[in-house]
């Protein structure tokens, strides 16, 4: 059974994306829609007792050692900065350049026509899927944000720190 539901504005807060690989398609906003995956957010059981996703474990937390879909409705603008990594193992080690400075991209798209009126902040920070890096994503949206996944496949984010390589987004 998939869970879907709402997460706008400050319901959003009690998601966590620090440990997430966000897969985030790149192209020019063309509509007002916007949809990301995130495999391995972070969520809080209060939010999980409200939203009626019963978790027998004891805890504060839960990891989705799975694919979450986010879909953020009348967006304005999305900007991203991302930090590249050498490769898809080592999420510690960075490009850089000659100077040793860090290697980074930024790019900013805007919906064309769209004049926000009051817009909500959404930030995400984590593992950019491609270009591989660590990212910091913001999105402006005035609309509902909706989020499903598999509840079957949250764990309690102390076994994922336990074992992360059984739960974290496999690498192919």
């Amino acid at each position: 059974m998939i869970f879907e539901g709402d997460i706008t504005n400050d319901c959003f807060k009690p998601i966590g994306f620090r440990e997430s690989h966000l897969f985030f398609n790149s192209v020019p906003l063309t509509e007002e829609t916007l949809r990301i995956g995130a495999w391995g957010i972070d969520i809080s059981k209060d939010w999980c007792v409200r939203n009626r996703i019963l978790r027998p474990d004891e805890g504060s937390h839960f990891y989705l050692s799975g694919l979450a879909k986010l879909e953020f409705h009348q967006v304005s603008k999305v900007s991203i900065s991302t930090v590249l990594y050498h490769s898809l193992e080592q999420n510690n080690d960075f490009v850089r350049t000659a100077d040793g400075s860090k290697v980074s991209l930024s790019k900013e798209w805007a919906v064309r026509g769209i004049t926000p009126n009051r817009p909500y902040l959404y930030r995400l920070t984590g593992i950019l899927d491609w270009p591989h890096g660590y990212c910091e994503l913001e999105i402006h949206a005035e609309g509902p944000v909706r989020i499903s996944f598999d509840p079957g496949r949250l764990v309690n984010v102390s076994h994922f720190f336990e074992a992360p390589q059984n739960y974290a987004y496999p690498f192919v």
